[in-house]
């Protein structure tokens, strides 16, 4: 329970990451951990779902069918989990910031609702995209839907595990 409350500690001052003599300590460092901290992971999820139609558009052009969207979508998801830890491995970061992800990895296992959460502002970037281009084309509302409704309720869901874990309960 204690590790509990020192991420949400650390969620709550936006990981200010100690350097601690690494050499991936640094600017790029703090950014990388800062990265999945409010508001900038709800910002980052956007936008990643706004660019998942144009990109979509240059792939397959203008007319793609609905079973290729959600492959793609599925792929840029897979990608959003492989590629930073592939960064991790890569790049020399401090114990800090690594036991900061291994904190946020071992949330994600323990509570499916911290993921599901993710799947609200990838979705929400995506209506973005599709009331902003005026494209109303069934597979794309559909997958932007899906993603707001489930992503929805896994916010609503991590809030108030959230909230109990904070407490203490």
């Amino acid at each position: 329970m204690k590790t509990h409350l020192l991420w949400f500690a650390q969620e709550r001052t936006n990981m200010k990451i100690q350097d601690t003599g690494s050499q991936g300590s640094g600017v790029f460092e703090k950014l990388a951990a800062g990265l999945d901290t409010a508001p900038w992971s709800a910002v980052y999820r956007t936008l990643i779902g706004f660019a998942v139609l144009p990109a979509m558009s240059r792939l397959w052009g203008g007319h793609f069918p609905g079973w290729a969207l959600a492959a793609f979508l599925l792929a840029v998801l897979l990608a959003l989990r492989v590629g930073p830890a592939a960064v991790r491995r890569l790049l020399p970061f401090s114990n800090r910031a690594r036991a900061i992800w291994a904190e946020r990895r071992g949330m994600a296992k323990r509570y499916d609702s911290y993921q599901w959460q993710k799947l609200f502002w990838v979705g929400l970037g995506l209506a973005c995209y599709i009331g902003f281009s005026g494209n109303y084309r069934t597979s794309p509302v559909v997958v932007a839907s899906i993603c707001l409704v489930s992503g929805a309720l896994g916010l609503a869901r991590w809030k108030a595990l959230a909230a109990r874990v904070r407490s203490g309960k």
